[in-house]
């Protein structure tokens, strides 16, 4: 079982591996039956295609970068949640200016060390010009 501080570290590498557009290294991160909701009340994706699919999007399509604060464990040696600002292509303005989006995305880490659940938490309310 992993400790607080190797969920902690599972979880930055993940942001790592979104900003190096690692898309194995991402879906490798996951248990096989992994479910992702992103954002928490869309149809969430599971399995190793939906995730390779759902990352292609993030990666490539979005060209997400992620700046994560720092992050927090839970006392039922499963959970981390983390803040950070998901900077963004504009779906609906393609080749427009990027956007920032606030986010709070909490995750279940399994007793093998690999993500089982991601959920992020955001609206429309959260998604602003970007700044840079």
């Amino acid at each position: 079982m992993p400790d607080d501080a190797q969920r902690k570290a599972v979880v930055l590498e993940y942001f790592e591996r979104v900003n190096a557009g690692d898309i194995d290294g991402l879906v490798k991160l996951f248990s096989p039956d992994a479910v992702v909701a992103d954002p928490v009340g869309t149809p969430p994706v599971s399995g190793e295609e939906g995730l390779r699919a759902y990352f292609h999007r993030v990666v490539h399509d979005f060209g997400t970068r992620d700046v994560p604060g720092p992050p927090s464990g839970a006392q039922d040696d499963r959970s981390v949640a983390v803040p950070f600002t998901a900077t963004v292509n504009n779906p609906q303005l393609p080749g427009g200016p990027r956007l920032a989006v606030n986010v709070v995305s909490t995750f279940a880490i399994g007793p093998e060390g690999a993500i089982e659940e991601m959920h992020a938490y955001w609206g429309a309310t959260d998604v602003s010009p970007a700044t840079d």
